[in-house]
């Protein structure tokens, strides 16, 4: 799920951004590409999208004070992209690095 503080201003801006005098630098189809991108937990995508649209993150509204948080988590990669479960890595089965004693065993005579 994502972050729920974050979730709970782009519904607050979706349901608002026709009604304020105060509009921000956003609009209703902007709003929705990045409730899409958080809701496919790609942030890879939402990172780029906001890097292309930085007027986005421009002002001093909630909405722009957390994008501006999550691009600058982003790049100091500080980011837990939204609790989103890692790949499984690969499994690599074990290997010996050396064989020892694969021949008969031979005394060594000291020189």
């Amino acid at each position: 799920m994502p972050e729920p503080r974050l979730m709970a201003v782009i519904t607050a801006l979706v349901l608002l951004v026709g009604t304020s005098a105060a509009r921000a630098a956003y609009d209703v189809a902007e709003l929705r590409q990045i409730e899409d991108l958080i809701l496919r937990k790609d942030c890879g995508a939402l990172w780029q999208y906001l890097v292309e649209n930085p007027a986005i993150m421009t002002g001093d509204d909630a909405l722009a004070r957390e994008l501006r948080i999550f691009v600058a988590a982003t790049e100091r990669g500080q980011l837990n992209c939204f609790a989103a479960r890692p790949p499984a890595p690969a499994i690599v089965q074990p290997a010996p690095v050396v064989s020892f004693a694969t021949g008969t065993v031979a005394r060594i005579e000291p020189y």
